[in-house]
């Protein structure tokens, strides 16, 4: 099992209305808990080179800004080579908004329409807040009764496009598609008619929503692949199986519950810190060069001025770059060192969890394949280091 997690990247080069410190901050944390990893793409312009490792790409209702014709075919050839696109827009489409999200998906089947979703009948109070009970079965709409999706455009389908969730007989735009996906080999697309569908404190309030919002990224990073029973159905099932089984109290499992998700977190605050790491790493090399270059820059205007005045001035002011680079592999093995210590002592926790039956198979196996992973990539840098320093060590 890979340790990469499934990586999302929302965009900021478009003016969004949907920003992920902001109105999708709590979607993004929903992710992260699942084991997505989860950014915002603030790199102008849209290049190949920096969607290589990306699975999914979010756009959160662009605002009067549009992707340039290059970025269209940046993103269509995405798509093609496998990657997933999620497009949200607003009541208006993209004329409305001033953008043209139906370039990219134009090519897929999918339009945005200039029109406002109303239900006089069935809403959240607002006919402007449509309740969507018309719901495809689909992987990405598993358990999903229902969905709210305010201050929507309705779209327009072809081709091999699909209609996930479609507006009621009596709303205006009727039975118009309001959610729709395509399939392009292992690339998919999603376009929905609103992005407030997953807005913090408002759409991903409702219970169908937030369903959705996991179902849908884990059907675009390709991790739900056919429909499953739904909730009840696997309830039902796991009710015949135990028979008479005495079950556990309803608190006792919520408190076993939360302590899995705070175990998750955990897991996953260990890769977070990685990447840290690993950015901090980066930065402290470029001040190494940097300083490296000042002291030949120093040394030299040293020698130079001894020369020409006769003035004595020490050149050595600084580390050699041997001896900054010790200093530099033994300040990074004690880190490692130190995050080694950490990840096993969380391997030993999980263990002695599932050894007492606290944990369930499925999640022990999924926790303690990532921090295996995390461990053999620790080890092998931690020998690299010291095998290094062990080479100056030799030479000096």
């Amino acid at each position: 099992m890979s340790g990469r997690r499934k990586k999302i990247l929302f965009d900021q080069t478009q003016n969004e209305r949907g920003r992920l410190e902001s109105t999708y901050s709590e979607l993004g944390q929903m992710l992260r808990d699942n084991d997505f990893d989860v950014e915002a793409y603030t790199e102008f312009m849209i290049l190949a080179k920096n969607l290589k490792d990306v699975d999914v790409l979010v756009f959160g209702c662009p605002n009067s800004s549009k992707v340039r014709p290059a970025e269209i075919d940046v993103l269509q050839k995405y798509v093609q080579e496998g990657g997933s696109l999620l497009l949200l827009s607003l009541s208006g489409g993209d004329r409305g908004l001033m953008n043209n999200m139906s370039k990219i998906s134009g090519e897929f089947g999918i339009t945005f329409e200039n029109t406002a979703v109303k239900d006089e009948r069935s809403n959240a109070g607002l006919p402007t807040m449509p309740i969507i009970t018309d719901v495809v079965a689909h992987p990405a709409t598993e358990d999903v009764a229902d969905l709210l999706i305010p201050s929507a455009c309705s779209l327009k389908i072809s081709g091999k496009a699909q209609a996930l969730a479609t507006t009621s007989a009596t709303a205006e735009p009727g039975k118009a598609p309001i959610v729709a996906i395509a399939e392009i080999g292992k690339g998919k697309v999603m376009c929905i008619g609103s992005y407030e569908v997953f807005r913090r404190g408002g759409g991903l309030k409702h219970k169908g929503n937030a369903r959705f919002a996991l179902s849908s990224f884990k059907w675009l990073t390709g991790e739900l692949l056919m429909a499953k029973p739904s909730a009840i159905v696997k309830e039902q099932e796991k009710a015949e199986r135990k028979g008479k089984e005495v079950e556990k109290p309803a608190e006792e499992s919520m408190v076993e519950a939360e302590f899995e998700k705070t175990l998750k977190r955990l897991v996953n605050a260990v890769f977070d810190l990685q990447k840290d790491i690993a950015k901090v790493q980066e930065e402290v090399t470029n001040v190494d060069n940097n300083i490296e270059m000042l002291r030949n820059q120093f040394q030299d205007f040293a020698e130079k001025t001894q020369q020409q005045l006769g003035v004595m001035i020490p050149a050595k002011q600084f580390k050699t770059a041997d001896e900054s680079r010790t200093s530099s592999l033994q300040g990074d093995l004690k880190a490692l060192k130190k995050e080694m210590k950490s990840v096993e002592e969380l391997r030993r926790h999980i263990e002695q969890r599932h050894t007492s039956g606290a944990m369930p198979d499925e999640t022990y196996n999924e926790q303690v394949a990532k921090l295996e992973d995390q461990i053999e990539t620790l080890k092998a840098r931690i020998d690299g280091k010291e095998k290094e320093l062990e080479s100056l060590v030799e030479q000096s």
